[in-house]
């Protein structure tokens, strides 16, 4: 079962998928997460839109992970450049379980 993660602009539009990363890895983040965080929200079954305002929220909980090994570091960079991103062009991320 994997997470898709997508840009969409503030139109909710689709801008662009976001890739390379271990979706294992994201599972992991998303497990290890602190019960009520934005990573913790992230749904494994459905969707989860966060906004440029949370966005905000979420870049500061990827701060203070110490993500072990190569793989874990990989996705808080990957999920640090798409938030970056998405509050840049004043849209969403969108998290899309399978």
């Amino acid at each position: 079962m994997g997470i898709r993660i997508a840009f969409q602009n503030m139109n909710h539009q689709p801008v662009e998928m976001v890739s390379g990363f271990d979706q294992s890895k994201l599972h992991e983040l998303i497990e290890a997460a602190t019960a009520g965080s934005l990573l913790d929200g992230i749904q494994r079954q459905s969707d989860t839109m966060y906004n440029s305002y949370q966005l905000e929220f979420l870049l500061a909980e990827l701060s203070a992970i110490r993500a072990e090994g190569t793989g874990g570091q990989e996705v808080v960079s990957v999920l640090r450049r798409a938030a970056e991103t998405a509050i840049r062009r004043h849209g969403y991320l969108w998290f899309s379980a399978d």
